[in-house]
């Protein structure tokens, strides 16, 4: 005959059913996660936390991700180890007035920098003769100059001038007859030196964009005429005298005791007294040795205009 149940045996027995349902549930869920894991690696749902995202845990390139999978303010960005420019840490006023940032460039003075340039120029050719043997020993020194060259002359030398082009020297204006400009009209002094421009570019297919008047004389008239023609004119630092047949040393002495960064030296490779461009020719290679050894470079005038080391009273 059965008895009633004991009321403690069924007491015992509750709990240890809810403990198999409740370990059945909990396998469930886990069969579950891991189903919904899986799905999301081969592209569907992802149902990862997104309090924490990390590289790994975004989606396959299958799925796209959107602002929905990474809710705002909950995702750290991977720029935020290193912090930009933003409206909460930067003040307006310095978003507003701060400059925008460039890459330095190169200007053309920079290149000129810690450099000493001074400028020989040779005044009155070309010529057959001297020119062409004061071409040979700029060669010889790799030395540039500056021609201001004679109308007249370039149409009888062309090849000379030429070769002045050709070998890296600049050719400026000389006027076409070597006359005193300052004496000269208005039509007289433009013609002067369009036609020498004209015979330059003939010669050599460049125009110049200096000039030196004759003798050295210039006027307001002078230069308003030369800038009308968008050009400079160019006086000089030291004059050799040449020209005057000067001896070679007391030339020497001169140059070296006034030569000076930025300077313009005045020469000639034609013209003057009988056997004058002689020195001139000794004299050049002696000034190039002493003052290459004091450390001056020598450069064409627009060179010395690029440099910056020009003076203003000199070159206007």
């Amino acid at each position: 005959m059965r008895g009633k149940p004991n009321r403690k045996t069924k007491k015992r027995a509750l709990p240890g059913m809810l403990v198999f349902i409740m370990l059945a549930l909990s396998l469930w869920g886990l069969s579950m996660s891991q189903e919904w894991s899986l799905n999301g690696l081969i592209g569907g749902a992802v149902f990862a936390d997104t309090t924490t995202p990390t590289e790994t845990a975004s989606p396959a390139p299958t799925v796209p991700p959107t602002e929905s999978n990474a809710p705002t303010g909950t995702a750290p960005s991977t720029e935020s180890e290193t912090p930009t420019e933003t409206a909460e840490s930067t003040p307006p006023s310095a978003q507003s007035t701060a400059p925008p940032v460039t890459d330095p460039q190169e200007t053309n003075q920079d290149k000129y920098q810690g450099r000493k340039l001074i400028a020989l120029t040779f005044d009155d050719g070309p010529d057959s003769k001297y020119t062409p043997q004061i071409l040979d020993i700029l060669k010889k020194y790799d030395a540039k100059a500056t021609f201001f060259v004679v109308g007249l002359q370039v149409a009888k030398n062309p090849d000379v001038a030429r070769r002045i082009i050709k070998e890296g020297h600049t050719i400026g204006n000389h006027s076409w007859s070597h006359s005193d400009l300052t004496k000269l009209s208005e039509k007289k002094l433009k013609a002067e030196i369009e036609k020498t421009q004209q015979a330059v570019v003939k010669a050599t297919g460049i125009a110049p964009e200096l000039v030196r008047a004759p003798y050295g004389a210039y006027s307001d008239k002078v230069l308003k005429s030369i800038r009308l023609e968008h050009m400079k004119h160019v006086y000089w630092t030291v004059d050799t005298r040449d020209w005057a047949g000067t001896s070679v040393s007391d030339m020497r002495k001169n140059v070296l005791t006034n030569a000076h960064k930025g300077g313009v030296i005045l020469m000639h490779s034609f013209g003057g007294r009988k056997h004058a461009i002689e020195h001139t020719i000794e004299l050049l290679p002696s000034i190039i040795e002493e003052l290459g050894d004091k450390g001056y470079e020598f450069v064409t005038v627009e060179e010395l205009i690029e440099s910056g080391q020009f003076h203003s009273s000199i070159i206007k």
